[in-house]
């Protein structure tokens, strides 16, 4: 969204500075500058909304990597993390998750590119390598489906999932849980 308008940005930021401070010019230059700032900003969270309700749509847990984004943005890909939004789409994600009585599940991302997702065993790859070739399985995938096999299984792996998928096991139950019990009483008694 940032770089699409990044051009009218800087020619409005432009502007902006070239205006005396204070003065009724500045004031509207500033105003221009920042309705263009809450359009990014807007269609940023409308992609998050957008893309969580897709993933949630089909009625499974999500799991991902729980990244600091902090340390990421003080890489070279800076302004591209930001622009992304990774913060603010992860708790999008969780509460709309929430909502729908589904987990999001964050997992240890060390070593989720080197892990083969079939036998496990750690095989080195550098950045620009894209392809993972397992001398011990034989395994050969591209490196960010491998990556997502490792995801997934550690997310089963998870303490909360298990204990989540067992309680649903209780015999004579033939529906889900409600997320908060009292609603479907109240609901009845309302109804």
């Amino acid at each position: 969204m940032y770089r699409r308008t990044e051009k009218k940005l800087r020619r409005l930021q432009r502007a902006v500075s070239r205006k005396k401070k204070g003065s009724n010019r500045y004031k509207k230059a500033v105003k221009r500058l920042s309705k263009v700032h809450q359009k990014v900003a807007n269609q940023r969270k409308d992609f998050h909304y957008k893309t969580a309700k897709e993933l949630l749509s089909r009625g499974k847990h999500i799991a991902h990597e729980a990244l600091t984004i902090g340390g990421l943005a003080r890489t070279r890909l800076a302004k591209s993390i930001y622009d992304a939004g990774w913060g603010q789409f992860l708790q999008i994600l969780k509460v709309k998750a929430e909502r729908a009585g589904l987990l999001t599940i964050a997992v240890n991302p060390n070593g989720t590119s080197q892990e083969c997702s079939g036998c496990g065993q750690v095989v080195p790859k550098k950045l620009h390598e894209r392809w993972h070739d397992c001398p011990y399985c034989g395994l050969r995938l591209s490196r960010d489906h491998n990556s997502a096999r490792v995801i997934k299984s550690r997310a089963v792996g998870h303490p909360v999932l298990k204990a989540r998928k067992t309680s649903y096991a209780v015999a004579g139950v033939t529906e889900k849980p409600a997320l908060y019990p009292f609603a479907s009483a109240a609901r009845s008694a309302l109804g």
